[in-house]
């Protein structure tokens, strides 16, 4: 009885490392859309974190992603067709990709990439445009292309 007990703590113990080691390693994700306001947030970390393709049609966009990749590629694209949208990007990578395109009146996009090599692509059309974009890497790209209405 006494060898029962601890063998079920034992595999208690297994269960609980395995859920850590998963947990380590994933990815979160919260969606909050209607015709006045959408609300996208991703969180992906890991060594196989998968591109994110966000589209957002609503009156005010918001949309929020974090990828904490290895040393493989890391890319995210962000749509956005509203009145004011809003867009962070934060990529750790070994290659990290980020294209973004916005279309309202008030456009706002910060992008933050840190890898070997970081690739940036920002389109804003709208009357009040910003747009911040911050590369740390070896090989750093950027374009940014702004139009007012």
């Amino acid at each position: 009885m006494r060898y029962g007990k601890q063998l079920l703590v034992l595999a208690a113990l297994l269960v609980t490392i395995g859920a850590a080691t998963q947990a380590s390693a994933g990815s979160a994700q919260r969606t909050l859309t209607n015709p006045n306001v959408s609300i996208e947030t991703i969180v992906q970390f890991g060594d196989n974190v998968q591109p994110v393709t966000i589209e957002e049609n609503s009156r005010i966009n918001i949309a929020r992603v974090i990828q904490i990749g290895g040393t493989g590629t890391v890319d995210a694209t962000i749509v956005q067709n509203g009145v004011r949208n809003y867009v962070d990007v934060i990529q750790v990578g070994g290659t990290t990709n980020a294209s973004v395109g916005q279309s309202g009146l008030s456009n706002t996009a910060e992008i933050t990439q840190i890898g070997n090599s970081t690739n940036a692509l920002l389109l804003q059309i709208g009357d009040m445009n910003t747009g911040a974009v911050r590369q740390f890497g070896r090989f750093n790209w950027l374009a940014i292309f702004q139009f007012g209405r």
